[in-house]
Order: C-alpha cells, then sequence, then structure tokens
C-alpha cells in the first residue's frame, strides 16, 4: 500500500520504520527537526558545548519501557544508568526534602528535620500500595479521589505530596485534581526505590538525538518530508486520500496521523464518514509547557548539598522541576517555567511543548477509538492512543498501527519479543 505518516515525532517515525519493509511510506513533517519531544539541544557554557535534553528525558530499564528499551536495542543505542535522586522543597529553596537524605554517603542535614523524616516516612508507605493499583489498570478514579481514599494526614498532602506529584506535570493544582490517577502514579509506580536507594534512570550518551538520528538513519525506504505542514486531507473521487502539503497532492491508500489529537480533528473534518473518530478526538485536552535550559540557582534548593537529579520547587498554588546532571558537574538545569514571572538568567535555551491534560475523559476517548482505528484507510499514532502519557506508550502505538497494516514484519517481531 501507498501510506502516508503525518507527524514525525516517536510515534511516527517508529511507525515508518516498521511499516516501510512491507509497504512504500512517505513521512511529513512540519518541523524542519524530527523527534518530536526527543529534542536535544546544545548550548554554549564558558567555551564548551554541551547536548542537553529539553524535551523527554527519563526512562529506565522497568517494564514501563519495555517496549522502547527494544527498539533501542534494535538500533543498537548505547545507555548509561544514574541514581535519580529527589528533591522537594518551597520555591524560594527552603525546607527540602532530599529522597534519600544523603549526599555522596554523607547526611543531608537540612532534610532530617522531624517534619522532613515524618514526610520521607509517609512517602515509603505511600509508594507501597502504588504497583497494586497500577496492576488493576483502574482510569475511572482521579488522583484526588484516589488520595482521599489513602487517609493521609493533610499537613503531608498539602505540603509534600501534592506539591511532587504536580510538578511532574506543571498545570493548575485544579487541573492535575482531575488526573486520572493512574496516570498521575504511573511514574512513580514505573522507578520504584529499592530500600534507601533512589532508582536508577537511562540515558543516551550524547542525548535522545542520537537514537532519532538512529532511527532515522536505519530507514531504508521511507521517504521523509521535513518542514513539510500537511494542509488538508480529503479524499479523491476513486476513494484515495489527498495529503495536501506544499501545495502538493499526495495521493495514498491509508494515512496514519501520528500527531497529538487536535492536530488530528483539525486534518479529519473534511471527512464526514470519520464523524466518530473526530467525536472522541475533540474529547483530549491540551496544555503548553516552557522548558528553560539555564544556568540559575534559584531555581534549586538553597542549600547546594541538598541538590538532587530531580528537585520540585513549590509556592503552593504551582509545583516545578528543575533537573539537574550531578555527573556533569556544572550548574546547568532544565527548568519547567510555565508560570514563572520572568525567566532564569543565564538562559541558554527554551522550549514549548504540548501535553496532554490526562483526565478520566482522556483515558475514556483513548479506549473508544481502539475499535475505530483503520477504518476507512485511517489509523491513528501517538502517545494519546495507548495507555499512559510516556515515550513508551508512543512506540507502543506504533507497534499498534503495524500489527494492523504489516503483521509480519521482522522488525514488528523484535518489539513484540
Amino acid at each position: 500500500m501507498r501510506i502516508g505518516i503525518i507527524g514525525g515525532g516517536a510515534a511516527g517515525l517508529a511507525t515508518a520504520w516498521l511499516l516501510e519493509q512491507h509497504h512504500d511510506v512517505t513521512l511529513f513533517e512540519k518541523d524542519d527537526r524530527l523527534g518530536g519531544h526527543a529534542h536535544t539541544v546544545d548550548i554554549e557554557v564558558d567555551g564548551q558545548t554541551l547536548a542537553v535534553d529539553a524535551g523527554f528525558q527519563f526512562f529506565g530499564r522497568s517494564a514501563a519501557y519495555s517496549t522502547f528499551n527494544r527498539l533501542l536495542d534494535a538500533l543498537d543505542v548505547p545507555r548509561t544508568t544514574y541514581p535519580a535522586t529527589l528533591t522537594v522543597a518551597r520555591g524560594d529553596g527552603s525546607r527540602p526534602v532530599v529522597m534519600p537524605p544523603l549526599n555522596s554517603g554523607r547526611p543531608v542535614w537540612a532534610s532530617l528535620t522531624p517534619r522532613a523524616i515524618m514526610h520521607l516516612l509517609r512517602f515509603r508507605a505511600f509508594l507501597s500500595g502504588i504497583p497494586a493499583f497500577l496492576a488493576e489498570h483502574d482510569t475511572t478514579i482521579t488522583i484526588a479521589d484516589y488520595v482521599e481514599l489513602c487517609r493521609l494526614p493533610k499537613s503531608f498532602v498539602d505540603d509534600f505530596l501534592f506539591p511532587l506529584l504536580l510538578a511532574f506535570w506543571c498545570v493548575d493544582l485544579a487541573d492535575f485534581r482531575r488526573f486520572a490517577a493512574y496516570n498521575a502514579l504511573y511514574y512513580l509506580g514505573a522507578n520504584l526505590p529499592k530500600g534507601f536507594a533512589p532508582p536508577e534512570q537511562s540515558e543516551v550518551p550524547g542525548g535522545l538525538r542520537v537514537y532519532v538520528d538512529a532511527l532515522v538513519s536505519s530507514l531504508e525506504r521511507a521517504q521523509l518530508c521535513p518542514g513539510a505542514p500537511v494542509d488538508s486531507i480529503t479524499r479523491d473521487a476513486d476513494g484515495s486520500l489527498l495529503v495536501e502539503a506544499a501545495g502538493v497532492r499526495h495521493p495514498f491508500d491509508h494515512v496514519v496521523l501520528a500527531c497529538d489529537a487536535r492536530t488530528a480533528l483539525d486534518l479529519l473534518s473534511p471527512l464526514p464518514e470519520l464523524s466518530e473518530t473526530r467525536e472522541q478526538l475533540a474529547r483530549f485536552g491540551y496544555f503548553d509547557t516552557t522548558i528553560a535550559i539555564h544556568g540559575d540557582r534559584r531555581l534549586m534548593p538553597r542549600d547546594e548539598t541538598a541538590w538532587s537529579v530531580v528537585n520540585v520547587r513549590t509556592d503552593g498554588a504551582h509545583s516545578s522541576l528543575s533537573v539537574w546532571s550531578p555527573a556533569r558537574g556544572m550548574p546547568i538545569f532544565k527548568s519547567w517555567v510555565t508560570f514563572d514571572d520572568e525567566l532564569p538568567q543565564p538562559l541558554y535555551a527554551t522550549a514549548t511543548y504540548r501535553h496532554g491534560l490526562i483526565d478520566t475523559a482522556y483515558f475514556d476517548a483513548q479506549r473508544r477509538l481502539r475499535p475505530l482505528q483503520g477504518a476507512h484507510g485511517v489509523s491513528l499514532a501517538g502517545l494519546y492512543t495507548a495507555d499512559a502519557d510516556s515515550h513508551e506508550s508512543a512506540i507502543l502505538s506504533a507497534v499498534a498501527v503495524a500489527a494492523r497494516l504489516a503483521p509480519d514484519a521482522p522488525r514488528l517481531a523484535r518489539l513484540r519479543a
């Protein structure tokens, strides 16, 4: 078949990689850069060029990222691991709670107050119930209801637990309270600490650009069209789907929309036969997140001994992350700055990404889309179509498309092993 793929992020590229050995594949991407949220930027600091992942970053060797790791293995992409320490502090960097409360084997005294120790103990007890909850795959309960059912002390919830969970999304607290608990707890469940040791995370030396480049380089037949925004999708008299990009109409037997749900909704508007699909796509909400790569210590815990890989700062209304690499040994930070009044300084780079508002309606729409996949020559790919909001889901969405369109593809077998 002639297959057109719209979107050159992880889902689109993985779909092209899986399908190209069986079909004629053309991929369109509106940006000049491929990779989507797998986005490595180069910055100059003190005469050095450093590669920093501005978008998607965290993954591990756990089952929660098994398909993604199999893809990296197939592409011969190396990984290293590091301990993902975590600190929760106030917006001014005071009163840190460090997990674990050690730095290079020495106690972090600022995190050994009675308040901090009690938060740590309660948090460990809270973590113990997450695996069983995630195993049930209940996407109908909100995070607010889940926490209420746990009957936790209000001071712990307000001062520590909600600020920590909220920081990974950087949305208003009212919106976060509507998030599905399954998604809000997914990352914690995928990265549970072992004893008092922090969980292990993986990284690709040189940044995730190395993975994107390896995926692109491995494509043998697919035609890639970066910098080619798609203007419309219509249907010809013979039933072919016409993808118009840069004023040129390209005929296809099947189209895969590997873009966000809102973009897919707009592009499918000329096709009345897909009204049921459009009805579900309209239920997905989105918000924008701004990321800054910078060297401003004010966005970190005040006590440098309390610095962790992941650092949460909260003002009660909003929470944000600042990510730091101890291995780099330099004050280079990646911070969520959506709600900040001013950008940090020195500022090396900024990026804005669209994220899904993962409420219970999100998962209901995801479930209702599954039986509609492939109807009328149109498939949907992207993390919103497959489980929780993670890079693993983006790859799983490509696997689901390939299972319908090229079930005997050798590459598909490698990812499903």
